[in-house]
């Protein structure tokens, strides 16, 4: 885009120069201008298109395409060719508008109103040069209204850019506003109210991501003890900060190794990628200490959090429900067991464990 953008102004200037050398052929003016104008505006044309084709306009400046620089020399290139022209020149000033249209776009509304002033300074500045060779009034006159139709026309694209530079502010501040509601829509689509951990949806998405690229993991349910006898005993906004300390405590331990999600209720899954019980099985100790040595804002100091938990391992999306299942199925094995401890996947019983209260 940027090269197009540099390549944009070539046909203008071929333009201006095949104008020029009709105004030689048809005045006879000296050719020797008109050579030295080519060669120079054509160098300037190669030294833009190479620095933006190779890159190194990204090293030398911020504004990589170089469009105030580019849209300088445009400028420059008309007045000069304002100057060389004679009868046809009025033509030439067509050539100021759209050069700094351009600019409208790719440049801020100070520097379009900067370069807005160089034109009207520049083509005033032949208009004055060119003044004591007139000897006709016309030709003064004529002179005189292109500036004038040029400066009036310059300051109009130059307020029309302050104008959209203020739709472009809010623009970007409605894109920031947009930006900042789609991320506040993913979070709450994605994350538990309560806690701040992956809710059942979003973690159900991750793991058939994982299942899908055949990535084998470890999975663990858990689901905390007696927290049915904490709400009736001390309150639900107790049970809630329980809830969200130990959903804490999770995420700051599984936060790199693993995924955490708030299941449903008091109960909570962990997945371990690359079927890594042993570290799953250590992280969850390690989280069974924590909550045990902590005290709990409402709760008594003899009061301690303790879940009971069941592992199993998945290999592949087909069987991801069912290892889920089995996960259920062991952690009720752990509470049978007596609580406070994590039970592996093992044989099916000939019967399911009697679920008892949690």
């Amino acid at each position: 885009m940027r090269v197009q953008q540099t390549l944009l102004g070539m046909p203008a200037l071929l333009l201006m120069q095949c104008l020029l050398l009709v105004e030689h052929r048809v005045s006879g003016a000296p050719l020797a201008p008109l050579v030295a104008y080519a060669v120079i505006t054509w160098a300037g044309c190669a030294i833009f298109y190479g620095l933006v084709r190779s890159g190194w306009s990204e090293r030398l400046s911020s504004e990589p395409s170089l469009s105030l620089p580019q849209m300088t020399f445009a400028m420059g290139c008309v007045v000069w060719a304002y100057w060389l022209a004679g009868p046809l020149r009025p033509a030439l000033l067509l050539l100021m508008p759209l050069t700094l249209s351009f600019g409208v776009f790719a440049l801020d509304d100070r520097r379009v109103r900067t370069l807005s002033a160089l034109g009207i300074v520049g083509v005033g500045g032949v208009v004055a040069l060119r003044l004591p060779a007139q000897s006709a009034w016309p030709d003064v006159a004529l002179d005189l209204s292109m500036w004038l139709f040029t400066a009036v026309t310059l300051a109009s694209i130059g307020v029309l850019a302050r104008r959209l530079a203020r739709m472009r502010e809010r623009l970007r501040a409605q894109k920031s506003e947009l930006r900042d509601a789609l991320a506040r829509i993913q979070l709450l689509a994605t994350r538990d109210a309560l806690t701040g951990l992956l809710n059942r949806r979003a973690m159900m998405e991750q793991l058939q991501a994982l299942a899908r690229s055949r990535q084998p993991m470890t999975l663990a349910l858990a689901d905390l003890d007696r927290f049915k006898q904490i709400n009736d005993e001390h309150g639900h906004a107790v049970g809630d900060r329980v809830l969200q300390a130990f959903g804490q405590r999770a995420q700051q331990l599984f936060g790199e190794a693993g995924l955490v999600a708030r299941w449903g209720g008091e109960e909570f899954l962990f997945v371990m990628p690359h079927a890594d019980e042993t570290l799953l099985r250590m992280l969850l100790e390690q989280l069974r200490s924590t909550l045990a040595g902590s005290a709990h804002e409402g709760l008594p100091v003899s009061v301690r959090i303790g879940f009971s938990a069941g592992v199993a391992r998945c290999q592949a999306l087909a069987e991801l429900e069912e290892a889920i299942e089995r996960a259920d199925q062991a952690m009720y094995r752990a509470k049978v067991a007596g609580r406070g401890c994590t039970s592996g996947q093992a044989a099916a019983a000939a019967q399911d464990p009697v679920r008892e209260p949690a």
